[in-house]
């Protein structure tokens, strides 16, 4: 086993943005939203931590969309009233591609964006949401703990935590395996070589926690460390629901 190894940090955040946004992102925006309703109620407020361009608050935002055209709803994983979700992000350049999309897919109704800082604890008020997500983020934060504080300052009683973040393998062995698995090397990307996927998936395979250090992250803030998983050969998946019960708006 090696030490993390934290993300360097961008020299263009504008660059990183756009190699982010070029890359294909939709299976495993699927999988995760998937995942998400087939777990447990999700809603009516949701809190997205680093949603980057918004892919899987949009994409939540459709199924929510189409299953209240079609009547399906109160069979549904949601729950009632419309869905409200908050797409946050620290990066200026991810929430400007993010408005752009949300506006592009005429999702206003359902997604607005705000800036908040992970690294800050308190960044968000208290019991602000039912359900809080958050995908491949943690892993960019230097100390993940204040990602999870976050959340849980922002949960309310009664509320879900469904995050999902990658997974730091036993050896820089096994990383070369999974960035070569998990990237289409055949694939053309005009980016920098710093921001090709391949070096991208890398450095956060490299910044990971293992499954033993999210599974004691967790328990530091009271969650219990089985409700960390391993979800994939490169993700673990944290999701818990809070005892109690509660209702107040954010919107």
């Amino acid at each position: 086993m090696f030490a993390r190894v934290l993300e360097p940090i961008p020299d263009d955040s504008a660059a990183d943005a756009a190699a982010y946004q070029a890359m294909d992102h939709r299976q495993v925006n699927t999988t995760f939203v998937d995942d998400l309703l087939s777990g447990g109620g999700v809603g009516p407020r949701v809190i997205d931590l680093g949603c980057g361009p918004a892919g899987i608050a949009l994409m939540l935002g459709e199924r929510w969309r189409e299953l209240e055209d079609a009547g399906g709803l109160s069979q549904s994983s949601f729950a009632e009233g419309q869905l409200q979700i908050m797409a946050v992000d620290f990066s200026v350049d991810m929430l400007e591609l993010a408005s752009f999309e949300i506006e592009l897919n005429g999702m206003q109704d359902l997604v607005w964006l705000q800036q908040i800082d992970l690294t800050d604890p308190e960044s968000l008020q208290e019991d602000l949401a039912q359900t809080i997500i958050s995908n491949t983020v943690f892993h960019h934060l230097p100390d993940p703990i204040t990602g999870i504080q976050v959340a849980m300052r922002a949960l309310m009683p009664g509320g879900r935590i469904f995050i999902r973040d990658l997974f730091r393998p036993g050896s820089k062995d096994e990383v070369e395996r999974l960035v070569e698995e998990h990237t289409d090397t055949d694939v053309e990307v005009d980016v920098a070589p710093e921001y090709a996927p391949s070096q991208l998936l890398r450095q956060s395979l490299l910044a990971s926690l293992t499954l033993e250090e999210a599974r004691e992250m967790v328990s530091a803030v009271g969650i219990p460390g089985e409700a960390v998983q391993m979800t994939s050969d490169r993700h673990w998946t944290l999701d818990w629901t809070s005892p109690g019960n509660g209702s107040v708006s954010i919107g």
